[in-house]
């Protein structure tokens, strides 16, 4: 009897184990659905969000003036701490907006070497290696099939680059490619616009002190045409215009709650055409 009894108590302490499993597996399984759940919501509102914030820039590229003005019209509080030139501001639905005018970044395609060779130098690479790369980044896109400056074993695109990360292939290192994402673009051609260079442009293309003096007033909203003249000595000219574009690259990040989404688009804003908004490229995470 006494043996009976003990096989019954490690029966019922077995069952009971497997019971515990159980539950701590089902309490598991419910936090994990109830987590998931709430991430996919927070993610769909996040979307909802960034969608929300994209729409509003977009508008107020559209109608408002992209000129330094003392402060935003009543009606749109949209445009009270945004700019042109990538530094991060907040939407009043509390998304991370980075708006950037094409016409301030280097064009890729047919880079205009000298400020080219000063934003490689201003990377970190030497005066040698930045000269070199320029010379590769150009032989890249070359129609010529052959190049002293790509060697044997690489293939050349032997076109315009599609994309920065294509001149991995050239052994620039991860630190150069990303200021050049920063600071060129394949999406525009034509004239330069340094009043809305992001900041490592300006201090690659101008004196520390003339750059860190640009650099407050736009922050301050006091910089003019004028005043940027008179202090770079920079002056419109054939390839130099001092005045927005309608080509942009708008970069947004949407948090709500561990949800995260990122989005950048490339606008080409034409009022007067069909379709008035073309999208020239979307990148999403």
């Amino acid at each position: 009897m006494t043996k009976q009894r003990g096989i019954a108590l490690v029966q019922v302490l077995l069952i009971v184990a497997v019971v515990s499993i159980l539950a701590l597996y089902f309490t598991q399984s419910a936090r994990q659905q109830v987590k998931s759940a709430t991430m996919m919501v927070d993610k769909a509102q996040a979307l909802i969000e960034l969608n929300n914030a994209q729409a509003n820039i977009v508008f107020s590229l559209l109608t408002e003036k992209l000129t330094p003005i003392p402060s935003p019209p009543a009606n749109n509080p949209q445009i009270t701490t945004w700019n042109f030139y990538s530094e991060p501001f907040k939407t009043t639905n509390n998304v991370e907006v980075r708006l950037q005018d094409l016409r301030g970044l280097l064009n890729i395609h047919y880079p205009n070497q000298v400020r080219l060779k000063r934003l490689l130098t201003y990377s970190g690479l030497n005066d040698y290696d930045a000269q070199l790369a320029m010379l590769q980044i150009i032989a890249w896109q070359s129609l010529e099939k052959r190049s002293d400056y790509i060697s044997d074993g690489t293939v050349a695109r032997n076109a315009a680059i599609h994309d920065i990360e294509e001149l991995g292939h050239l052994g620039l290192p991860s630190k150069q490619l990303s200021v050049l994402a920063e600071n060129t673009t394949q999406y525009k051609k034509g004239t330069f616009n340094p009043m809305n260079s992001p900041n490592t442009l300006l201090y690659a293309l101008l004196s520390n002190e003339v750059a860190e003096y640009v650099i407050m007033q736009r922050k301050a909203n006091r910089l003019t045409v004028k005043d940027f003249v008179q202090a770079t000595g920079i002056t419109e000219s054939d390839d130099i215009i001092l005045y927005p574009s309608n080509l942009f690259r708008v970069s947004l990040t949407s948090r709500v709650g561990q949800a995260v989404v990122n989005k950048t688009i490339y606008f080409h804003l034409q009022p007067t055409k069909d379709p008035v908004i073309n999208e020239v490229a979307v990148k999403t995470r």
